[in-house]
């Protein structure tokens, strides 16, 4: 009788300090961390680059329409009055053209005085410094009535796109060792960005300034 009761004690004290082991490991160092101010740089939000702990860019909102962006306009040609003109350019042209035209990115809490974040943030959006070739060979003709204004021409299609961040390290104010603690949320939004996706090529001529 005694014999089962020192081994169940046994039992019991192992499973206790297994228990007590997976609890301690696994919330204080997951949770919060002690980012010194070099690190943080005063940031009401610092964003997560790994660890299972990573900001994600969210799109809130995309353009229902599209819009052009004429990237290249080559040479005019006009056709003379009183006739008729059938014209070729025999030229090829290749244009770098941005995703990110016209757009933008606020850090919102995750602002700090050297702006140290804006690389880190904007890696997360999609395409965001990403760029385009577009090589067009102009070979086909045209055809002009008499006083038409005519010219190559690449446009890309883009439509506007817009959202914010979500996930990151929220600053507690609470001192630790050589730093300020921080803990993660991953549901915390923050910042704002836009951009312009690249969707497809428009080539041709405009004739009068028109495709």
């Amino acid at each position: 009788m005694r014999k089962n009761t020192w081994w169940n004690r046994v039992l019991l004290c192992g499973v206790l300090a297994v228990a007590t082991l997976a609890t301690t490991e696994g919330t204080a160092s997951a949770a919060t961390q002690c980012f010194s101010q070099s690190y943080s740089d005063g940031a009401n939000i610092v964003p997560g680059t790994g660890g299972g702990n990573v900001t994600r860019a969210i799109t809130r909102q995309r353009a229902g329409n599209t819009w052009d962006d004429w990237v290249w306009r080559g040479t005019e040609f006009q056709c003379p009055r009183g006739r008729t003109c059938e014209y070729a350019w025999e030229k090829s042209k290749t244009t770098t053209t941005g995703w990110a035209i016209g757009g933008g990115t606020d850090l919102g809490n995750a602002s700090s005085p050297s702006k140290k974040w804006y690389n880190t943030v904007v890696s997360f959006v999609g395409g965001y410094q990403k760029t385009t070739q577009l090589t067009t060979a102009f070979t086909w003709t045209v055809h002009l009535n008499g006083g038409d204004v005519a010219q190559p021409v690449q446009v890309a299609v883009r439509r506007w796109t817009q959202g914010d961040f979500a996930g990151g390290w929220v600053r507690t104010n609470r001192g630790c060792q050589g730093g300020t603690t921080y803990e993660w949320n991953g549901n915390v939004r923050f910042g704002d960005w836009t951009r312009n996706v690249f969707e497809k090529e428009k080539v041709g001529y405009a004739v009068n300034g028109r495709m």
